[in-house]
Order: C-alpha cells, then sequence, then structure tokens
C-alpha cells in the first residue's frame, strides 16, 4: 500500500510537468539525492565501465549539488566542465557544443548535460529545446535539474519558459520547494525506467524469500541507490489531493505575482538596484545609494541582511551576483503577499539608512 503511494504520486509529479506516461522514479531526501541518482543513471547508461574519460556539461550556474554527485559518482573536477552564460545567465549553446567538438578531439567522452530549470541564484531557465537538440545529435544524456522551477510548468506562462523539459531523459523535481511540502521531499524521474533498474539493481540472497509470494509489484531497492527508505509519500499525496492542480496554479500565480511586484517596487524605488528581471519566484536587489563604492556596497547590503534577520521581520539571505554581493529572496510560501514585498522593501530601506548612519 505504501508502495502503491508513491507511485500514484510520481504518476502525479510526470503528469505536472508533461513527462511521459511509461517513464517512473522515486521520491527522495531532496535535490541533491535526485541528482546523484540521474548522474549514476546517465553514467551507466552512456559510459563503460572504465568511465573516467566520460565528461559532463553544466553552466556556471548550475546548483553545487551536481559537482558534489559527480565527484560521489567517481568523477575529478577535470571532468566537469562549466558553461558560461549568457546576460539573462543561461547556458550559452554556442560555448557548449564547442566545448564538446573540442573534448571530442582529444579522446575523451561527453555523455551528460546538465540544464536548469530555475537556478537558485537568480532563477534563470536554460533553453530546454536546445540543450535537448544538442544532447539528441550528439547522443549524450540531458537531465534537468528542475527542483527550483519544474512546477512552473503547470502554468500557461511556465509550459512556455520550460519548452523542452518533457524531451529530458532526467528531471529533479522538489516538492519540498515550490509545492510548500515540509522536508524531507524531493524526486527523480526518469524517461526510461528500466535505465535505472540497470543502474542499481543488485541482488543478494537475504534479499528474496524461498516462499514464493504473490506481490510482483515495484520494489524501490532495485530502482535508486537507497534500501531502506522514509515514507516520504504521504505528505505529499495528502497536500495534492487537497489542493489540487488549480490550488497549486493560483498558488503559484501568487507568488510570482509578489516577485513581479517587488521588481516594480524597485524599479521604481530611488536608491534600490536590481539585479535582474524575475523569471520565478526568486528575486535579488540591493541598497545602492549614490556615492558608494561596490565594496562599501557590498558591506552595506550584508549588513542589511544581518540586521533584518534578526529583527524577525523577513528571512532573506545574501548572494553574489556578477561578483556583488545582494539581497536573495526565495518567495516560495503560499501564504506571501505583494503586502508583504512592501514591508520587506520598506524594511530595506530604513534599516539601510540605519547602517548608512552608524
Amino acid at each position: 500500500g505504501l508502495v502503491q503511494l508513491e507511485i500514484n504520486v510520481v504518476n502525479w509529479l510526470k503528469s505536472m510537468i508533461g513527462f511521459p506516461a511509461e517513464a517512473s522514479g522515486f521520491l527522495t531526501t531532496g535535490g541533491s539525492l535526485a541528482n546523484f541518482s540521474a548522474l549514476v543513471t546517465a553514467r551507466s547508461e552512456k559510459l563503460p565501465e572504465d568511465f573516467l574519460n566520460g565528461v559532463l556539461y553544466v553552466s556556471d550556474q548550475i546548483h553545487h549539488s551536481i559537482g558534489k554527485a559527480a565527484a560521489l559518482a567517481g568523477f575529478p573536477p577535470r571532468s566537469v566542465r562549466r558553461i558560461a552564460v549568457d546576460e539573462r545567465f543561461r547556458m550559452r549553446i554556442d560555448e557548449l557544443e564547442r566545448a564538446i567538438a573540442e573534448d571530442r578531439s582529444h579522446g575523451l567522452q561527453p555523455f551528460l548535460i546538465v540544464g536548469s530549470a530555475g537556478t537558485t541564484n537568480t532563477g534563470a531557465v536554460d533553453d530546454l529545446r536546445e540543450l535537448s537538440r544538442v544532447a539528441h545529435e550528439g547522443s549524450l544524456w540531458l537531465h534537468v535539474d528542475a527542483a527550483y522551477g519544474g512546477f512552473f510548468a503547470l502554468t500557461e506562462r511556465g509550459r512556455t519558459a520550460l519548452a523542452g523539459l518533457s524531451r529530458a531523459d532526467s528531471v529533479t523535481l522538489d516538492p519540498h520547494k515550490w509545492l510548500y511540502i515540509p522536508y524531507e521531499c524531493g524526486g527523480v524521474l526518469v524517461r526510461e525506467p528500466e535505465r535505472l533498474r540497470r543502474a542499481f539493481s543488485m541482488t543478494a540472497p537475504y534479499l528474496r524469500g524461498t516462499i514464493p509470494t504473490e506481490y510482483d509489484g515495484l520494489d524501490y531497492l532495485e530502482y535508486g541507490p537507497q534500501m531502506s527508505r522514509g515514507f516520504r509519500a504521504l505528505k505529499l499525496w495528502m497536500t495534492i489531493k487537497h489542493y489540487g492542480v488549480d490550488g497549486y496554479r493560483r498558488l503559484m500565480r501568487q507568488n510570482i505575482a509578489c516577485a513581479a511586484h517587488m521588481h516594480h517596487r524597485v524599479e521604481s524605488t530611488e536608491g534600490l538596484e536590481a539585479a535582474f528581471e524575475p523569471t520565478l519566484f526568486l528575486y535579488a536587489f540591493r541598497y545602492a545609494p549614490e556615492g558608494l563604492t561596490d565594496d562599501e556596497l557590498d558591506t552595506v547590503n550584508q549588513a542589511i541582511a544581518d540586521r533584518l534577520q534578526l529583527s524577525g521581520e523577513a528571512f532573506v539571505m545574501t548572494s553574489r551576483i556578477r561578483g556583488r554581493v545582494v539581497l536573495r529572496f526565495s518567495i516560495c510560501s503560499h501564504r506571501a503577499t505583494p503586502d508583504d514585498m512592501d514591508r520587506v522593501v520598506d524594511a530595506v530601506l530604513r534599516i539601510g539608512a540605519e547602517v548608512m548612519g552608524d
């Protein structure tokens, strides 16, 4: 019964992002284990037993879990090619094709492209159609890390932005981000389930009894890296049953509207500077009054974030975009409203003035 609940949830996730009905997958602790599982499956399918000539391609905005997954899968740092991004922080297709051709000319084995459907730093979405084309033409595996933005596909605007996601060989999702599920709850989907079994299936005499049983259903230890697994499906099953797809669409539009509203406030307020125009629910800007150097602005913005957190008014992190410190907001609460965004922007202006006066 517990297995069937997880199968039902995986089927719903496939439907949400437009993945084919014959695909399969499983729930994980989060995006890190999902990315690792996909990378090991790609290695199993695309490389020989001696795989150290294999090369994988990521953008310089990719989540750090991909690099960790590569290391855990046995690849040295030299096997990971970081491809430059364009002005919208998307992987440059021309640079990707050049890197693949160059590596092949040196006798290496390109085997995996990792695209992003919502980077953690900027919310950028790679051109998934073009990545799919490059992967198909070169017989490479295409994995899409859609932990941040995969469920954007539920909206009309998201389906346009994520065009090509359904062509991926594997996809990472994180229901504990944009489906508002408590930790732990990630997931990985793979277009051809048999590829998961080939990558992870192992047998031992103590795993199968000698007495036949009537059960011939899915056994997840055959399809992923874990044998002992927590039961993550129930909270996701209940929440999807409660909200439904239409309920999630409404909440996602609300989050996107909050990010757009914050961007409007920043663009129309003197002394604030947008880092980018938001695509998803992620947004970043900085407090930037005239007369300060970039290094001084870095110090001021870090101080604003620290004080804002201590005040309890909002939880805001800093990050670096184009080398400068920015205030980074992940607006993925189902309770967030545009009024909340106004309060946060007002707090940044107030605390910024206090910091400048110290």
